[in-house]
This record gives C-alpha cells, structure tokens and sequence, in this order.
C-alpha cells in the first residue's frame, strides 16, 4: 500500500472515534461545571461505550505498545499504554475514552499535515498523463502509458504533456520542464534533445523516441526518491530515543510522589499522561519532513534528514570543474585577425574546414557560425588530435592546433606565438587558421565559465563553507585560470576519478566536514566517499541519482547554498520544537505533582505540545528562501 493510503486509512481509523465523541464531550462539559451527571442508562452501558471508544481508538497504539515493550523498546507508544492502562485500572472509564478521542483528534491533524509536506511531491506523478498517441503500423493511435516499450515513437501534440523520457527525433518546440529541473524558463528542444515525462510541450509537435517510461523514468524515481528521504532518520532524532528510554522510568517515580503527596491516585495517573513526550518524538522528524519537501519543490532532492542536518556543518566544499564550474561545453571565445582579413572571414573558413569533423573543437566552432551559410567543402582530411585540412575551390584552409601547423612545415611569427601565450595565460585553447600556407587568425576556445559562480561563491561562504577548492582533470594552466576568475581558495589539477576519491579521504582525515559537488558519473567515487555528495545538474543520470546524497535537477549550482540555508533552518526548527515539548512537560509534570491536574486536563495540555510542534514544523513547507523566494 503506498504511503498516502496508508496514511489516510488512519486518518480515517481516528475519525471513527468521533462516533462516540458527542456525548462523551457533552458529559466532560457537564461533569467539569458540577451542572450534571452524566448517565446514559445503567452504568454498565457507559462503561461500555466508553471502553469501545477506548479500544476502537487506542488499539493500534496499544499493539505497537506491547511490541516495544516486549523488545525492551521505551518508545512514546509504551507511556500511552501504561498510561490508558492506568486510567481504566482505576475506574476512570470516561476519562480514558476522552483521553483516547483527544490522542485520536491530534493523531488525525498530524497525519493530514505530514499528508501535506507530501502532497506536493505526490502530485509531481499527476503530471505525467496515461495515454499516448504512438506510431504504429504506419498509423497514429492512442494507447495506455502502461502499455508503451523502449524504442516507440510517440507524437506530442502543442499544449500537451510528455509522458516518458526519450529524445527528440523530429520537431522543434518549447517544452515547460519545471517540475523536473525547476526551470523557469521553458526550454529549446530541438532533433537529439532529451525531454522527461511530465513535462509541458508549449509550442511544437515533437516526435520523440521513448527510453523509459512508468516507474523508470525521471519523474517516478524524483518522487520515490523523496518519499524514502522522508521516512530516513536524521541523528538528532536518535537524541529522542535516549531521551524516551531513561525518561519513563522517571515518570513513574514522579508519579509515585505525586500519589504520596496528594493522596490521590488520579494525581499520579496525570503524571503519567502529561508526561508522554509524543512532542518530543515528533519534533525532529516532522521538521526534517517539511524541510526536503520545501527543497524539493525548487529540485533539489535530498535522500535522508541526516545529510539535511550535516549540511550547515560543511567546512570544505570540492567542486569537479567541467559541469559544475563551467557549462562543459567547448565555446568560441574571442577571434584574433592577423592578417587584413575580418573575424567574421576567419571564422567562416574555420566553419567550412570543420563542417564534417566530428571534434567537439570544431562542433564548437561551428556553433559559434551559427547563422552563417556554411558550404560544403570539396575535400576534407582529418588529422586525429591535430587538425583539420580542406579545399574549397582553388582555397586550401588548415584548423587546427600550432603543432599541426609546425608539421605541416608553416611557420609561426613572434607575433602569433604571443598571441597563442596570451590565450594559454587565459586557460584558452589556441586554434590556428591557415588560408593557404599563410595563418591569418586564432579561435581563442574555452569551457565557458557560468556567469553566476563568483556570486554563488560569496553566497556559500556566507553559510559558512571556509574554504572551497576547485578538482579537475585540466592541466594545471587552464585550471589556474578559471580558479582566479571564480575566486575559490585553491584547485588540484590533473586528477583522475580515484585521486578525487583520494583527495577527499586526505580532507576527511584531517576532521573536515567535506561537501563534494560534480556531475555524478566520473565524479561518482568522490560523490560516494564525501559526507555529503551533490550532483548538479542530473536530471536523467541514473550515476547521479544513485551515488549522491543530494542532486540538483538543474544547473544552477546556487542551489547547494539553499540547500545549507534550509539545513540551518531545520536544525533551528528542531531545537524551537524540542524546546516547546520541554517547556510543555515541565509546566505539566508540576501542576500534577501538586494535584492541580486531572487526567483530562493533563492529557489535553500534552496533546497541546503536539499541537505545537506539528504547526511549528508545517511552516517550515512556505519557508522562502534565502533570495526571498519560494
């Protein structure tokens, strides 16, 4: 049974209770005014309608009781058993029926607002629609979701929701991807592009390859992924199963002074039902549940509480350069001339000479002439890890690097073999363009640095990360380079994944707290060995989402430093609810040592502590963010 029906079964199990609430209730006034006496026929009839209230609402408690009991366990639901048991052994059968409606009433809202903290993420599996319109049999139709395998090609129509992930095959659209990488902006998709289940075709008819569909894709493994983080204990919360272990039997011993400075045993039994810490049991986990709800309505999934508390305590933040830093995507830079030619006519040749290379150098070169009309050239030779060599009519040009030009027997002037230091200085790769036997200009190329990172690194500092290195495996120019633009403390250049690996167990050695950001796949063994791995960016990664303790489904790495604001904010929740529960258990521990409470009354301030701490949790689900933003 999934966890919503599970939860709303007991929801209704509760409710049932109210059956019995309207006379009870009515009593309970009468009886606390001295204006009645409340008498339902013989006496025997209202032991019995009380009792059923009892049984009806507290067996499921009672059962778990039992069970904790018989393994040692002293848990919230052995101080309501004890405590009911107690309450009827001394003839108060009303008292105890009131008790369990007021445990059943409180039971009921936690569930609805720990119903809520999911309800979102829940509702993320509504977006994927059942139907699809496939082709088949040279034919379009209509068919179940369910009923769709790898390699189907469906039709999205505009204004309709894609429902598996796959790749564009044909068409162009805008496609509204939201709910999986948090984007606000709707996003180009185009032949050879991904897209996920869930998401929202805008303008376009896209025919798309299918690669995953129901519980595999993207959107299904986003929202089991929270649910498992939801029910995953974070360690402050194991500060309440000591704190319940040794705290009954100090109850019992108060209750035991109760009876003997009263005189009355109702005294001792308010003891022990003011005293139950079910406050003090929920204060952790409901936090950290409307905490990984909140991220993970701005795509940022967490798998357990225990990495959401760990967070604020990262004193050492690694980040894998390409992917994380940068887009990880070669760029045109800057053209350099060095002849009488125009930038725009050096790269137009660079583009002719590269329209069928397949390096991402020259996939670079040709996006940077995007808009141009590229012609095909008449021959085209490829020197692997070198260059390029083409003709053109009656032009020969050369791309390619300054090695592959010293080959070639062409000769450099002092004037290029600066420009081509300058660039390198820059962490650029210099690519050299030859018009015949003469080079008459550079691509200057580069991993684009995200524009955002030296903001978002002010921002991490400011949650409290004292020093951030950059891992790569760049030669160390290029990673010297982007270091300084970024401003991290310092960077470790040609590293392969196991020396990452390395390199975080070297800072974990050393009492560091250490945070490890990258793209999950050659990252995945620092990811793993780090105490809280982040990939960025994963939307779709199977490595990513299975390695990292965190993934950002965007690439907006801004989202780790929400991601340590929301762990400061929990942990403040955390220690806010526990304070109420204390707060609450002590004020009621001495009105009943003192026999100022009654059973009814000591139980309705208890349960009024719970009241507290779920309301004091639930507000952490409209938190803004540190921007100010939902």
């Amino acid at each position: 049974m999934s966890d919503s029906h599970t939860i709303r079964s007991e929801m209704r199990r509760e409710i049932l209770v109210f059956a019995f609430a309207p006379a009870l209730i009515l009593g309970l006034i009468l009886l606390s005014w001295g204006l009645a006496q409340w008498e339902i026929g013989p006496v025997y009839l209202n032991a019995f309608l009380a009792l059923a209230a009892v049984l009806l609402g507290g067996i499921p408690r009672f059962m778990t009781g039992f069970k904790d009991a018989f393994r040692r366990r002293i848990t919230v639901n052995v101080f309501v058993t004890v405590a009911i048991a107690a309450t009827i052994a001394i003839g108060e059968f009303r008292p105890a029926a009131i008790i369990i409606l007021i445990m059943s009433v409180v039971g009921a809202l936690e569930s609805y607002a720990l119903d809520k903290t999911r309800r979102s993420i829940r509702a993320l599996l509504d977006l994927a629609p059942q139907t699809a319109t496939v082709s088949r049999n040279g034919g379009e139709v209509t068919v179940l979701v369910t009923e769709l395998h790898a390699g189907d090609l469906i039709m999205v129509r505009p204004g309709e929701r894609i429902p598996v992930d796959g790749t564009v095959i044909s068409g162009a659209s805008s496609v509204n991807q939201a709910p999986i990488t948090g984007e606000s902006m709707s996003v180009e998709k185009l032949p050879g592009c991904p897209v996920f289940s869930g998401t929202l075709n805008e303008s376009g008819r896209l025919e798309i390859k299918t690669e995953r569909v129901g519980d595999s894709t993207t959107l299904a493994r986003i929202v089991h992924l929270v649910q498992e983080a939801q029910g995953a204990r974070a360690p402050i919360q194991n500060l309440a199963d000591r704190f319940t272990t040794w705290f009954l039997p100090t109850v019992v011993v108060l209750a035991i002074v109760a009876y003997f400075v009263t005189g009355d045993v109702k005294a001792a039994v308010s003891v022990l039902l003011v005293a139950c810490p079910c406050a003090f049991a929920i204060a952790t986990p409901t936090a950290v549940t409307a905490g990984i709800s909140n991220m993970a309505k701005r795509a940022i999934l967490i798998k357990g509480g225990m990495f959401l508390e760990l967070a604020h305590k990262i004193d050492h933040l690694l980040v894998d350069k390409t992917g994380t830093f940068t887009f990880g995507k070669p760029k045109v830079m800057d053209i350099i001339s060095f002849s009488d030619r125009s930038t725009d006519d050096i790269l137009h040749l660079a583009c002719i000479a590269e329209k069928y290379s397949e390096h991402p150098l020259g996939r670079a070169i040709l996006a940077a002439g995007t808009g141009q009309s590229i012609p095909d050239p008449d021959h085209f030779k490829s020197a692997a890890g070198m260059g390029v060599e083409a003709t053109w009519g009656a032009i020969r040009i050369r791309v390619g690097k300054p090695s592959f030009f010293q080959v070639a027997g062409l000769r450099l002037t002092p004037h290029v073999e600066q420009a081509i230091a300058q660039q390198s200085e820059q962490g650029r790769t210099a690519v050299l363009v030859a018009y015949h036997d003469e080079v008459v200009g550079l691509l200057a190329i580069a991993d684009e640095i995200r524009p955002e990172m030296p903001a978002t690194i002010l921002a991490l500092r400011g949650m409290g990360v004292k020093r951030i290195t950059m891992l790569t495996g760049d030669n160390p120019q290029v990673a010297a380079a982007v270091a300084r633009v970024i401003g991290v403390d310092d960077f470790e250049a040609e590293l392969l994944p196991e020396q990452k690996q390395a390199f975080v167990k070297k800072c974990q050695a050393q009492g560091q707290v250490v945070g490890m950001i990258g793209d999950g796949v050659n990252d995945a063994p620092a990811l793993a060995q780090a105490d809280v791995g982040i990939a960025m960016g994963a939307a779709g990664t199977d490595v990513a989402i299975e390695t990292a303790d965190v993934t950002l489904m965007n690439d907006n790495i801004s989202g780790v430093a929400d991601f340590m604001w929301m762990s400061r904010k929990v942990l403040r929740r955390i220690k806010l609810n526990i304070f109420f529960s204390m707060i609450y258990n002590v004020i009621g521990l001495t009105l009943s040592v003192v026999g100022l409470m009654t059973p009814i009354l000591a139980v309705i301030f208890q349960e009024a502590g719970c009241v507290t701490v779920v309301v004091s949790s639930t507000l952490l689900l409209w938190s803004k963010g540190r921007t100010g933003k939902l």
